[in-house]
């Protein structure tokens, strides 16, 4: 971990310390593995905003919050708390705490102290039901290389600092310079990939980078303001869909079969609603037409395309003309491939 990030967990988790009992000078210096004279300055820029007192005790120096102040924690019942750690289980494999996330030993530890709060008669419940609970583990990136850079975009975010980028455009392979606004670093489930969301001084508009792609970052000394109306959720349910960015348009999908019915039961985004089912008859299969809000571009047509046959485009026209030209393409690709 960077000097800055070891700096941040310090500050972060010297409050939570204080908060459990008191602690000497020396207790917390090997606890965070740093000198006493480090401590001593940390308690002294945490005491700017916490009512914390030093006190002796014999030759120690004790720290403490003051009387007046007390850290409640939430009354959380036994099946919160069974929640919470069965939540936990299930984005283990895939989530922000996955072993190749540098996120992973914060995951271990919640874990470990949900399951220690719990009573043994129900932590046993819990780790039987933990046995028949789970999520399908899907292919990820081993992000625990990119800890430091992690850190350094999410200071840069905190702080509303510009930062310069190389970063590496998988769809032009090549590698160009770009200033950015750091606005969020999220976890996007397609693939299991950490990126930043960020505002593109050149391409004048707020995008994703993916932050293994970013071959150097530095901060710089400009600032920025978050624009006030922007949401971090409602942004990619706009702007993403099937992991992929892009511009928001609506389409209409006329499924057929099998496949008429996965469409009438599941819900791909929030803006999905139902146009129209016909029942099977002799003559046809039954269909439903759904439409959607979402983000066009490569992950709408890698959707349509992942269905084949059972999914026709109705509107709009040009994504219909795309999606047929897609199609033509493979056909003759397999038809060439079959004639060697």
């Amino acid at each position: 971990m960077s000097h800055r990030g070891e700096l941040t967990e310090r500050m972060l988790h010297l409050p939570l310390l204080l908060a459990e009992r008191r602690h000497s000078q020396q207790e917390l210096a090997q606890i965070f593995k740093v000198k006493v004279r480090t401590i001593r300055r940390d308690i002294d820029a945490l005491s700017r905003y916490y009512p914390i007192v030093d006190e002796r005790d014999g030759r120690a120096v004790m720290y403490r919050f003051s009387d007046d102040y007390r850290y409640h924690p939430p009354p959380l019942t036994p099946i919160e708390l069974a929640t919470l750690l069965l939540a936990q289980e299930s984005i283990a494999a895939t989530g922000l705490t996955a072993l190749g996330s540098p996120f992973a030993r914060y995951g271990r530890s919640l874990l470990a102290k949900v399951r220690s709060s719990l009573h043994p008669l129900v932590r046993d419940k819990l780790d039987a039901l933990a046995a028949v609970f789970g999520s399908a583990s899907v292919a990820a990136k081993d992000f625990a290389p990119h800890a430091i850079l992690i850190d350094r975009l999410t200071q840069a975010a905190v702080e509303r600092r510009c930062v310069r980028l190389r970063y590496y455009t998988l769809a032009t392979d090549s590698v160009t310079e770009r200033t950015v606004e750091p606005y969020a670093v999220y976890f996007d489930p397609d693939g299991a990939t950490l990126k930043l969301i960020g505002y593109d001084h050149h391409r004048k508009k707020v995008i994703p980078f993916a932050i293994d792609h970013i071959r150097v970052l530095r901060e710089t000394e400009e600032t920025f303001q978050l624009p006030a109306d922007f949401d971090l959720q409602s942004y990619l349910s706009a702007n993403c869909f099937n992991g992929i960015h892009g511009e928001p348009i609506t389409v209409r999908l006329r499924a057929s079969g099998v496949t008429a019915r996965v469409f009438a039961e599941r819900l791909f985004h929030q803006s999905q609603h139902l146009v129209e089912r016909t029942p099977r008859t002799s003559r046809q299969a039954e269909t439903t037409t759904i439409e959607m809000h979402v983000a066009g571009g490569r992950g709408l047509l890698r959707f349509i395309l992942s269905w084949g046959p059972d999914v026709e485009v109705l509107a709009p026209s040009d994504l219909r003309l795309e999606v047929t030209a897609l199609y033509q393409q493979a056909l003759e690709r397999y038809a060439r491939d079959g004639k060697t």
